[in-house]
């Protein structure tokens, strides 16, 4: 029914439930998708569509459960209490009997349900191995399967997750703990992203794509070797060391990703627990005039926090400011106030050149330089790789291609006064005409032309981007979910609705693409974010509550190989999304 058995994520739904019982006109009990099945020992995992997902620890269980009575009681039940305003919740027997409760689910729930049934199949998250709720990350030990290094990678992208990176003495030191606190795998061999293999020059996270950073790793005695092309982590008792092997060997591997919330809080979950930093020390560093009292405390834990933040926003690496990402990110938050670009990129000079043995201390006093010289530029930046946008998880990217201007930057874009000259006569019979040109409700005085819907999937985006330029217009840029559903109205004047494409995007950071012609960021709400393992570009899709939709190549290849190239219409048959229309819009 399109629908999820009963889950309940937070302490705040179920307080939610709890105030309905005095009005609640059906049942009492219920089972949920809760159960210990394939989850972390001794924890319970909701089971959604898009996996597993462990139980909040301040959910309210009848006293004394779970209890699990006669070793057979392995799923979560729940029920109102009766005579009183409460929720509970106890483990019962799998085959006992109850009432079932059905959850709408959210449009990213079914969105990610939409791609992996549409793409990947069903998969059945538990049958792989054991996973762990640690270090800002759900963690999957693969343990079914011991495999090739390259095989591991591949399915770890499979399973919607990457082979996992242990880039910092932090993590390595989290990861550690959890070893030591489930006891389970108290020793193996499981391969990690690192590799020196197709890596130019060094060894590097081959998910991340950084270089290794020596100061942060604890090899084991004797390693890395000379022609071992692959890492793997050697777990001994709560011992974690970083080895190498021949790639071809046979070992179980470490896939994860980061816990399903705001980019804002995954980041600062997985960054702070990393680290062990409490959240009234993050909300700290972001108060400018309490970072910078002469009576802050700064540990070095708190250091290496802000490392780790910068690193996962792009603009931190090899112990020093990314200049390109850095100066792209002043450049968005600046591009129509030249004075406030200007006084941006002198504090950029002024704080580049930190230098330090440590770098989480070379982090720290760029922070600090950055909130003395430029405060509310820095804010902005926060905000923009700070934002609301939800990350999928499990599943989400493995190791996309990112999204290039390669239509904006490849291709001429000339004008031709007869093309637009024609298609404003075509109007005048707009039943034969190609497209329709319609006015904007929302904008005075702007025109949007929307190309007749062709079923055969077969408007090529060059074609589209060509004919724009032609007429002295662009390529449609929404940027809220209501231009999207206005534009399904037009397309429903238009024959139907069809996948349409609009312009093209560039990769900005790990959260946000930028509309190549307009230069804006995409906004959270309107861009889904949902990557595959090969490169892809946005369409809007009907049926998709006005969100982009990445189109890519269903069986491997790079979908903008075959648009460049122009490959047949008999190759776009093999792409998840072909293409129907496309709109251009009056600049």
């Amino acid at each position: 029914m399109d629908m999820s058995l009963l889950t309940v994520p937070s302490i705040e739904e179920l307080t939610c439930l709890s105030s309905l019982q005095a009005n609640w006109k059906a049942n009492y009990n219920y089972w949920t998708s809760g159960t210990w099945k394939g989850a972390p020992p001794n924890q319970f995992s909701w089971c959604k569509p898009s996996g597993p997902s462990v139980l909040a620890g301040d959910l309210v269980w009848e006293k004394g459960q779970p209890d699990n009575a006669g070793s057979n009681e392995s799923c979560v039940h729940f029920r109102f209490v009766l005579n009183s305003t409460g929720t509970i919740m106890t483990d019962r027997n799998c085959a006992n009997k109850y009432i079932f409760a059905c959850k709408v689910m959210s449009a990213i729930e079914f969105l990610e349900v939409l791609i992996i049934n549409k793409i990947q199949g069903p998969k059945n998250y538990f049958k792989y191995g054991n996973w762990y709720d640690g270090c800002g990350r759900n963690i999957l030990t693969f343990t079914t399967n011991p495999s090739s290094w390259v095989t591991a990678w591949d399915w770890c992208c499979k399973v919607g997750l990457t082979l996992m990176s242990m880039e910092s003495a932090g993590k390595a030191s989290c990861y550690s703990k959890i070893v030591s606190r489930f006891q389970t795998p108290t020793f193996g061999d499981f391969w990690l992203s690192g590799t020196d293999q197709g890596c130019p020059s060094t060894f590097r996270w081959c998910s991340l794509s950084k270089n290794f950073v020596d100061s942060e790793l604890k090899w084991k005695a004797g390693h890395p070797k000379d022609g071992l092309d692959c890492v793997y982590l050697e777990v001994r008792n709560g011992s974690v060391l970083l080895a190498s092997a021949n790639c071809t060997e046979k070992k179980d591997f470490l896939c994860e990703v980061r816990k399903k919330a705001t980019f804002q809080r995954a980041m600062q979950t997985e960054c702070a627990e990393i680290w062990d930093i409490s959240i009234d020390e993050i909300d700290m560093l972001l108060n400018v005039s309490a970072f910078l009292s002469p009576t802050a405390k700064i540990s070095l834990n708190l250091k290496c926090f802000l490392k780790c933040v910068g690193v996962e926003v792009g603009m931190f690496d090899l112990g020093a400011l990314n200049a390109i990402a850095t100066l792209q990110q002043i450049e968005i938050v600046s591009q129509e106030e030249p004075a406030k670009m200007e006084t941006a990129f002198v504090a950029y000079d002024t704080c580049s050149g930190k230098q330090s043995v440590d770098e989480c201390v070379i982090a720290y006093e760029t922070f600090k330089c950055g909130q003395e010289q430029a405060p509310n530029i820095i804010s902005q930046i926060v905000t923009n790789n700070f934002d609301n946008g939800t990350i999928l998880s499990p599943p989400t990217p493995c190791l996309p291609y990112r999204r290039s201007c390669f239509l904006t930057n490849e291709i001429p874009c000339v004008k031709d006064q007869a093309t637009f000259d024609a298609l404003m006569a075509s109007q005048a019979d707009s039943a034969s005409a190609p497209g329709v040109v319609v006015n904007s409700s929302a904008v005075p005085n702007k025109r949007y032309y929307i190309r007749k819907i062709t079923h055969l999937g077969d408007i090529n985006p060059v074609m589209a981007y060509k004919y724009c330029c032609a007429i002295g217009w662009k390529l449609y840029e929404p940027m809220t979910t209501d231009d999207n559903y206005i534009l399904s109205s037009f397309n429903g004047a238009n024959g139907g609705t069809a996948r349409t494409i609009v312009g093209d995007t560039e990769y900005f950071n790990r959260t946000h693409d930028i509309w190549c012609r307009s230069r804006q960021v995409v906004p959270s709400e309107i861009s889904s974010q949902a990557e595959m393992c090969d490169s892809s570009l946005y369409v809007i899709n009907p049926g998709d509550n006005g969100i982009l939709i990445p189109s890519y190549i269903e069986i491997g290849g790079d979908i903008i190989h075959y648009i460049r190239n122009n490959i047949s219409t008999v190759i776009f048959n093999n792409i998840y999304s072909t293409f129907h229309s496309f709109v251009c819009e009056e600049i």
